[in-house]
C-alpha cells in the first residue's frame, strides 16, 4: 500500500500541482470512498474434492 500511495502523491503533484499528505489526507480520502489495499495478494479458495 505504501508504494501505491507514494505513487499517487507523486502523480498528483506532477500532473495537478496538488500537494497532499500521503499518510493522512490521501489515505483517509481513499478509505472514505471505499478504496482499500490488501497487504498480500488474493488467496484462492480451497477446492473440495469428492472422496469415494
Amino acid at each position: 500500500m505504501r508504494r501505491a500511495l507514494d505513487q499517487m502523491v507523486e502523480r498528483l503533484l506532477a500532473e495537478r500541482a496538488m500537494r497532499v499528505g500521503r499518510s493522512s489526507t490521501l489515505n483517509d480520502w481513499l478509505r472514505g470512498h471505499g478504496w482499500t489495499f490488501k497487504k498480500s495478494p488474493h488467496m484462492h479458495w480451497s477446492r473440495s474434492v469428492p472422496t469415494s
